[in-house]
């Protein structure tokens, strides 16, 4: 029986043939090939049976060989190469190679596949004559090219020139429009908008330098070794143009900084963001080919999944199924690690991520990550592979060779920089010295003193109290550093200066601000400044900050300290008083703590458990050995096998050896995190995937977005993205998201809380019944017996009726005649407010200016051509 229309085996290898690329192991015998009167050959039936009937053939019985398709296409004969083993089990082992690979020209293309004809705009010739502006080289000097992109801007020279610039790929050519050269009306391309498409063709010559002649300069370039600029040397002696385009309704003014609902100018105007899209591009495919060649096989999860409680807040996403959703993947955790189950033991891919979550700088609400996971593994190996591939990005992108990764633990990197994530350029550390002050002063001893920890930074600095005292208050500043532990009669943190010589009033008067209690013992307290003194605490002509904390452990993050470290540094690097932070310092944290403390005030997810805290990563993170038999007793002191790789303190990602024992799996669910019965569901698959002999494995996920923003030198994510969040989570190119209809919602039985809808700011009016909405419409025929006929109908706008309490009634009216009384009625605004518009970014570098080749009087008048207005901007700047 024949199949529907569809593609079959030997129409693939009319087109493929040609090419020699693709490859087939099915048999050409067991393969009718039945021909329709279709405009192209590209779609046919096929069937499956030698014996079937077949009307559209001469002969049903016949079979079509392989010699009669090739002789048909006019194309050369494959020869079959068969491999002496395949592999990998199913590999195809028949491929199909032609003898020559000839380059096909664009007519004989046409003539193979007549049906593509069609889809070429007739004002927009197939050749393939132009050129791109990052194709053009010094041996095109002297040549004609043609080049298609948009006009940018353009200005008179004088009577007899006019200078243009076309834009394509975020770069910009040079074109002049010269009477003298042979173009008759150069004038005629002030007549055009500026970003319409065009296509130019003309004489390819370097810039002249100032003070040359024009028309019989050649040249050198300026900037001969900057590949990056070299178009800036260029220019175009047009001797023709034409418009392949139409011209923008409104004008673009050139140089604008574009916000984000005109991001796609961003893109075709800024070169920092074209930059970033193709390494973006560039680490992809290096990461792709690395994994590749160390054996890893890249595998697409769903993105369509199921509410779990790993950590983040999810996106839900309705079915008409009552009470089911999806939910969209906070990361491909659960799916990579059944994939290990499945035998897939080298897994990779660049996924998509999810989470709602508050938006910041390097923050997404959906993001990509390089996402992979080793089986028979353990995070030692994960370390490895991810460092090898690191290395090579940086070499390949930057030609920056990178020493062996540093490993310090979280404890450390807590104590001696304050930070999980500590960016190990600044030259300050955290020393602690509440022991100094426990072993001289007998009342720190006791529990209620005690149970505080004391740290101190010292960094050798010859600046005055006043600018010390002003970056003191710009970081405790909430608008800016936001520093709280600064404020106060009895802050957390102090910071001050030491002089020459020890001013031991001013040190007691520090000290009894961080820690009052020592007023009661003076002698004490003496003893103390001289214990610090002895081991270099108080070093002269010195910035020195205190701090105190509690000694249980940190929740993670920063500690006042660490935030007070990272900040003092950068507002010295401001002023002047410390070098810039040059350099790539990567280094692993390791062994962070399996749970941490539930804030409330955050209002975080966690697994939904009610033991007070959560996993610090996921809960499925494999506690270390030494420390896993405080599970049941104190499961705050265990330990997990997780490894962050930090660059310059921004966390690239992380990983972890995960869980690949059932029983300890449901424990750490169960009996520690305590989650509920109804959450302990969702993880049933899971479950059940570890009980069938899952081998150990670990992975990790690097945050991709950071990755390109720290190699571009960004510092936000939404630089190096397409089609980037605002900070409300809104993208504002397609005004996303939207409200919907109360029918949409009907369908996955969702009513909304407030009544907003679409095209609506108010909360709905609902006719609640049949006999309410006939009530409303007997009113409405008493009030409107005289009245003119209703100048409201359907897809007419609503506001045309000013009474809001007539306008429901007549909506009401409207609804019964087509017996839709329970359906939802709008009370539409007046208007609706104005979409809140996106900070505009800062603006990048400028663009390249026109650089006339003769010198234009000033007075030169800049006018419109009849028949077309004109818009003449100076060059400028633009941005996202």
């Amino acid at each position: 029986m024949a199949t529907p229309l569809r593609t079959c085996v030997r129409c693939q290898i009319d087109i493929l043939q040609a090419t020699g690329k693709r490859r087939s192991s099915q048999s050409l015998t067991n393969v009718r090939r039945q021909y329709i009167t279709l405009p192209s050959q590209l779609v046919s039936r096929r069937t499956y049976s030698d014996n079937a009937n077949n009307d559209h053939e001469p002969s049903a019985g016949t079979r079509v060989t392989l010699d009669q398709i090739t002789e048909q296409l006019g194309v050369s004969k494959p020869r079959i190469i068969t491999q002496t083993q395949p592999r990998y089990p199913g590999e195809i082992t028949g491929i199909l190679e032609p003898e020559t690979e000839p380059e096909l020209t664009d007519e004989e293309f046409r003539k193979l596949h007549p049906g593509l004809g069609s889809l070429t705009p007739w004002s927009f010739p197939l050749d393939d004559d132009c050129k791109t502006i990052d194709s053009l080289s010094d041996h095109n000097i002297g040549e004609k090219v043609k080049i298609r992109g948009w006009l940018y801007q353009s200005k008179p020279g004088n009577t007899s020139i006019v200078f243009a610039t076309i834009l394509q790929g975020g770069k910009f050519v040079q074109l002049v429009f010269d009477r003298d050269a042979g173009y008759e009306t150069p004038h005629t391309i002030l007549a055009v908008r500026a970003h319409t498409p065009i296509e130019v063709e003309g004489i390819l010559k370097y810039k002249p330098r100032k003070g040359s002649k024009f028309t019989t300069y050649i040249g050198e370039p300026t900037v001969p070794e900057d590949v990056e600029n070299f178009h800036r040397t260029l220019e175009i002696i047009v001797s023709r143009y034409e418009l392949i385009g139409d011209p923008p309704k409104e004008p673009i003014i050139a140089g604008t900084a574009h916000t984000g609902d005109k991001r796609y100018l961003a893109m075709r105007t800024s070169t920092d963001l074209l930059k970033a899209l193709h390494l973006r591009n560039k680490v992809s495919q290096i990461c792709r080919k690395h994994l590749d060649e160390e054996g890893f096989l890249e595998v697409e999860t769903p993105l369509l999944f199921k509410s779990t409680p790993e950590g983040a807040r999810e996106f839900l996403v309705p079915t008409r199924t009552p009470g089911q959703m999806y939910a969209l993947p906070q990361s491909p955790q659960q799916y990579k690690q059944i994939l290990m189950a499945g035998g897939i033991l080298k897994y990779f891919q660049l996924a998509k991520c999810f989470r709602d979550e508050d938006l910041r700088a390097d923050r997404q609400p959906e993001f990509t990550q390089l996402d992979l996971e080793m089986g028979f593994a353990d995070g030692t190996a994960v370390q490895k592979t991810i460092e090898r591939l690191l290395k090579r990005i940086w070499y390949e992108v930057l030609g920056v060779k990178l020493p062996s990764f540093r490993v310090i633990s979280y404890n450390l990197a807590i104590n001696n920089y304050g930070t999980d994530k500590p960016d190990t350029r600044y030259p300050m550390t955290i020393r602690p010295f509440e022991r100094i002050i426990e072993q001289h002063s007998a009342l720190s001893r006791t529990p209620v003193h005690s149970q505080w920890k004391y740290e101190m930074i010292t960094h050798p600095c010859n600046i005055s109290n006043a600018k010390l005292g002003l970056i003191a208050s710009q970081i405790a500043s909430p608008t800016d550093g936001g520093l709280a532990a600064l404020r106060g009669p009895n802050p957390d943190c102090i910071m001050f200066k030491t002089g020459g010589e020890l001013d031991y009033p001013h040190i007691r008067k520090q000290l009894l601000r961080i820690a009052p209690h020592l007023k009661a013992e003076p002698l004490d307290l003496e003893r103390i400044i001289g214990a610090m003194a002895s081991k270099n605490f108080l070093p002269t002509n010195s910035i020195i900050a205190i701090g105190r904390r509690k000694k249980e452990f940190n929740p993670g993050g920063s500690t006042n300290m660490g935030q007070l470290r990272k900040q003092l540094c950068q507002k010295l690097i401001k002023l002047g008083f410390m070098e810039k932070l040059v350099g790539w310092k990567f280094l692993w944290v390791t062994h962070f703590p399996l749970f941490t403390p539930i804030n409330p005030s955050e209002n975080e997810p966690g697994q939904s458990g009610t033991a007070g805290y959560k996993s610090t990563h996921h809960p499925f993170t494999a506690p270390t050995i030494s420390t896993r038999e405080n599970l049941l007793i104190s499961p705050w002191k265990t330990l997990g096998h997780h490894y962050d790789i930090v660059l310059n303190g921004v966390e690239l990602g992380g990983g972890s050896t995960r869980i690949h024992e059932a029983e300890l799996q449901r424990t750490i669910l169960e009996d520690i995190l305590k989650v509920p019965q109804e959450k302990m569901k969702t993880f049933k698959h899971l479950l059940d995937m570890l009980e069938t002999g899952c081998p150990p494995h670990a992975g990790l996920a690097i945050g991709f977005d950071r990755l390109i923003a720290i190699l571009a030198g960004r510092e936000s994510i939404r630089d190096v993205i397409a089609f980037p969040k605002n900070n409300r989570g809104q993208d504002l190119v397609v005004d996303s998201p939207g409200l919907v209809t109360g029918r949409q919602l009907d369908e996955y039985g969702i009513m909304l809380k407030n009544k907003v809808l679409e095209g609506q700011e108010e909360p709905v009016t609902l006719v609640e019944d049949e006999a309410a909405a006939k009530e409303l419409e007997a009113k409405t025929v008493e009030e409107t017996v005289e009245a003119p006929e209703d100048p409201i109908m359907p897809g007419v706008e609503e506001n045309t009726v000013a009474d809001p309490s007539e306008r429901i009634v007549r909506l009401a009216m409207l609804l019964n005649k087509k017996n839709e009384a329970e359906e939802q009625v709008k009370i539409p605004t007046e208007e609706e407010e104005a979409v809140n518009m996106e900070e505009p970014l800062p603006v990048e570098d400028p663009l390249p200016t026109l650089e006339p080749a003769v010198e234009v009087p000033a007075e030169t008048a800049v006018g419109t051509v009849e028949g077309s207005p004109s818009v003449f901007v100076s060059s400028g700047s633009s941005d996202l």
